[in-house]
């Protein structure tokens, strides 16, 4: 008999574990990385539900709009590569999907990376990157030396409120915002992109959450003048992912914890903070910890009732934790791909499953299932 020599799926794929007594249930929604360009919904024994299929592989990741429409933001795989990593977590499309994959409307910008998100007014929001001025680029700290991209240019982070016809119509620099001798590069990370945004949302005041994992720092941006409201920064996160608010005010956060200075043993952890002061609410991790970990992307989100539907994105792994941090759901991501040749860096070598997010939602969110 071959040995399957993929050491994840050797291990199992699909529905892993299922307790329908304290599972929040509903349907999950992924995005695999290395997809040519379908979305996933599997029911909650993990059995496919419906897949959409765009014609661009993804930029990160899709989410259902209110009435069920999809929001893919793909990857433009005819932009220019800025620097080495570009062509993994860069994407440049956006789209609004009908159920069965028809494109309603679609924008592009050739600058935007990681993450974007439909705001309450339609647009949409993104993250994107500006080439520094020298002078700026000169007062950036930490960092590989020597790492910037060709010319020794820096692309600092921008976000903008663009419209559907393509209209920037706000913009925040965190060069102009954020002072660089406060928000510095992890010393592992390349200098070719500071402070690396993988997170763009909107609170409920109108206020932006913006994450930078590079920097292991998150800020609330005010929408009027651009102030940062509150800052939590590496005492306590480490290359965290997907910081949001939540209803009562709290942030809940995905700390990926590849580079934690706190400890020799990398693991990870999701985190429900006050924004305010950084104090932590409640909080999950693995027994032992490094039984959780994902060095890069994933995902926490909660879900009525109490229990977190969380994302180890490295590994596809998706699962349910109750608030006293008992897993009453896991699925594997069985869907396995390559990036293809020359693209990115060690991490993206060989046939894997990874998701840089994933989504649980009520039966009632989908109206035409």
């Amino acid at each position: 008999m071959t040995v399957d020599q993929n050491t994840l799926r050797r291990r199992g794929v699909g529905l892993i574990a299922h307790d329908p007594e304290r599972s929040h249930g509903g349907l999950t929604l992924y995005t695999p990385i290395t997809s040519a360009g379908e979305i996933h919904l599997v029911d909650i024994e993990g059995r496919p539900v419906h897949t959409w299929n765009s014609p661009h592989p993804p930029g990160r990741q899709a989410q259902l709009l209110p009435g069920g429409n999809l929001f893919y933001a793909a990857k433009d795989t005819t932009g220019p590569t800025l620097f080495p990593i570009w062509d993994v977590y860069h994407g440049g499309i956006f789209q609004e999907l009908a159920p069965d994959s028809t494109v309603l409307r679609e924008v592009r910008h050739p600058f935007h990376h990681h993450d974007a998100s439909v705001l309450r007014n339609g647009n949409l929001l993104i993250g994107a990157v500006e080439p520094l001025a020298p002078a700026d680029a000169a007062r950036i700290r930490g960092g590989i030396p020597g790492s910037e991209a060709p010319g020794g240019v820096i692309y600092g982070d921008v976000v903008y409120e663009l419209t559907w016809d393509g209209e920037i119509v706000w913009r925040w620099a965190a060069i102009e915002h954020l002072d660089p001798e406060e928000v510095p590069l992890n010393r592992h990370f390349a200098r070719n992109h500071w402070p690396m945004a993988n997170t763009v949302n909107e609170s409920a005041d109108g206020s932006i959450v913006v994450g930078f994992r590079s920097a292991s720092t998150t800020v609330s941006v005010d929408r009027a003048d651009g102030s940062v409201r509150w800052r939590i920064g590496p005492d306590v996160l480490a290359q965290q992912h997907h910081p949001h608010e939540l209803p009562g005010g709290t942030l809940l956060v995905f700390d990926n914890g590849t580079y934690r200075d706190t400890t020799s043993v990398p693991y990870s952890r999701v985190l429900e903070l006050d924004p305010h002061t950084g104090e932590e609410v409640w909080s999950y991790k693995d027994n032992p910890p490094q039984n959780f970990f994902s060095p890069y992307m994933s995902s926490a989100q909660r879900l009525p009732g109490g229990n977190t539907f969380v994302a180890e994105g490295s590994f596809g792994r998706l699962f349910e934790v109750t608030p006293e941090g008992d897993v009453v759901w896991e699925f594997v991501v069985p869907q396995f791909r390559s990036f293809g040749e020359g693209v990115g860096l060690e991490s993206s070598a060989g046939a894997q499953n990874s998701v840089f997010r994933a989504y649980r939602y009520a039966a009632a969110e989908i109206p035409w299932l």
